[in-house]
């Protein structure tokens, strides 16, 4: 099963207010974690959530929250 990336960006409220799949999938998962390593190096407080499976980082703004999640096709 190929998977995607997909970013949220979130308000004060924790409520979606903007979604963006990367366009092309990804084979295997790792594939797409590795991927979504690569871009919370370049964001503030990055980290990974286990307990939910996703990683949040705030955007270079300053102010809005992104998370990252990880999609099956």
């Amino acid at each position: 099963m190929p998977f995607q990336v997909v970013e949220l960006k979130l308000d004060a409220d924790d409520k979606v207010i903007d979604r963006k799949a990367i366009p092309y999938p990804y084979p295997q998962r790792l594939d797409a974690v590795e991927t979504i390593e690569k871009l919370i190096t370049r964001l503030q407080k990055a980290q990974y959530e286990a307990e939910r499976d996703y990683w949040s980082a705030i955007a270079k703004d300053g102010k809005t929250r992104i998370k990252f999640i990880i999609e099956g096709l």
